[in-house]
């Protein structure tokens, strides 16, 4: 039997750059991709659940006028060091981003949600969806402990365990949308998986940026960076990863925390090329893909045909005349 066709989308972590995913959500829902399933881990937790409140449009009207900085650092007489367990309170930044989110929509839709946590009380990385949620005010609890950025941010209670940010455990979950069952991958994955070369440092501290540079590039996509892909597929599903160029790569506090809207509208621009690029490549491989499954299909058949023209003529060489049988 035919198996059912399933599109899942990944919407990995990385915090401002997040406005990435947004250029790329555009153009594949302008080539009419839209997905089954989305996994969301960080600010992927957020995006999926703006995107399935009101698509690309009410994405590209959160980023637009989004500024990062003054919603993180939000002192608070509860949330700090001294009687708390975090610098800032995660207040302003909820009320900011609940803005574009309709948790009752999300929670009835018919696209299949899923986030990733770190569960601190158990010590380790679970996925949460929307089967898991009693209501909608259950999938805005769970989304809050989304990008719930430890140190940064308390930790977020649900049902008796305290949980954090997913990204730190697994940002890029590529093996779990295959046991989602899917049949077609979108890994939307906003840390870019190559550094400009660097052949010497001019001290510890150049050192050090590019030990962080590559900790934060590996971290960031070690769901697939290893994964054991052939020709963009994994397991024979295939696998479309759209991420930003080496411009958009390394570790810095500003270059990771800080949103504001004209760096929001160039990573838009750029996750838009990026994803046409990737996918006018994909659409080169599907063609040399098929022309190889028939160049291995008219071969099997010229190797078939001989044989079966031998055999029948085995046949009816052993086969008596009439003549003969008579006599």
């Amino acid at each position: 039997m035919a198996r059912k066709q399933k599109r899942v989308f990944i919407l990995g972590g990385g915090a401002a750059l997040g406005a990435h995913h947004v250029g790329a959500l555009r153009l594949l829902e302008e080539q009419g991709i839209k997905p089954d399933a989305i996994v969301g881990s960080s600010i992927g937790v957020i995006n999926a659940c703006c995107y399935v409140s009101g698509g690309v449009a009410q994405l590209e009207e959160a980023w637009n006028g989004f500024y990062s900085l003054p919603r993180i650092f939000s002192p608070s007489l509860k949330d700090n060091p001294v009687f708390g367990y975090s610098l800032f309170s995660m207040d302003r930044l909820q009320n900011a981003i609940e803005e574009h989110i309709d948790f009752p929509k999300i929670f009835e839709s018919r696209i299949e949600l899923e986030f990733i946590l770190l569960n601190l009380s158990r010590g380790r990385g679970e996925v949460y969806s929307k089967r898991d949620c009693e209501s909608w005010r259950d999938l805005r609890t769970l989304s809050r402990a989304g990008y719930a950025i430890p140190l940064l941010f308390p930790p977020v209670k649900f049902r008796n365990d305290w949980f954090v940010d997913g990204g730190f455990a697994w940002n890029i979950p590529l093996e779990h949308a295959l046991g989602l069952g899917a049949t077609e991958i979108y890994l939307l994955a906003p840390i870019a998986s190559q550094l400009p070369y660097q052949g010497r440092f001019r001290g510890i501290v150049d050192f050090v940026q590019r030990f962080s540079d590559v900790m934060w590039r590996t971290i960031g996509n070690m769901g697939y960076l290893y994964a054991r892909m052939e020709n963009g597929r994994l397991h024979d599903v295939p696998v479309t990863v759209i991420e930003p160029g080496e411009q958009y790569s390394g570790f810095g506090p500003f270059h990771v925390f800080n949103a504001y809207p004209r760096k929001n509208r160039d990573l838009m621009e750029a996750g838009y090329r990026d994803a046409k690029r990737v996918m006018a490549a994909r659409k080169r491989m599907e063609q040399q893909h098929a022309a190889r499954v028939a160049a291995e299909r008219s071969r099997a058949t010229a190797e078939t045909e001989p044989a079966a023209a031998q055999a029948s003529g085995k046949v009816i060489a052993i086969r008596p005349s009439e003549s003969a049988v008579k006599s």
